[in-house]
């Protein structure tokens, strides 16, 4: 997170919040540690434009969907669709340890995060 933070402000899609308030959902089953967690969550998220999955976003998914299928390469995972589109809408980079996914998508730059 030093090398985020050096770098200046980040934003991510309102489907990353998902998959990450999903993820303390699954991993903290107790009611006190989840809330904890939850929070700690919160004050994470505070730290970046969150951007919100829009008309534009929507339609980008759809076309990297059917460009996808069309090569014989579809991505099953709809998060991703939805972040990498973003991604384009916005022009920004997709910082990801999941690189194989999103390289499939085209008109994207992904930065690996092992090597960030």
């Amino acid at each position: 997170m030093a090398k985020l933070d050096d770098e200046g402000r980040h934003a991510i899609s309102t489907v990353t919040v998902t998959e990450l308030r999903l993820g303390v959902n699954k991993r903290y089953q107790e009611s006190a540690v989840r809330q904890e967690a939850l929070a700690d969550l919160e004050r994470l998220l505070a730290r970046f434009q969150i951007v919100d999955v829009k008309r534009a976003v929507a339609t980008a998914a759809a076309d990297i969907i059917s460009s996808l299928q069309r090569r014989g390469d579809p991505l099953h995972d709809l998060h991703d669709v939805y972040i990498g589109a973003t991604a384009m809408v916005e022009q920004l980079p997709v910082l990801t340890a999941n690189v194989d996914h999103f390289e499939r998508i085209d008109g994207i730059t992904v930065v690996d995060w092992a090597s960030f």
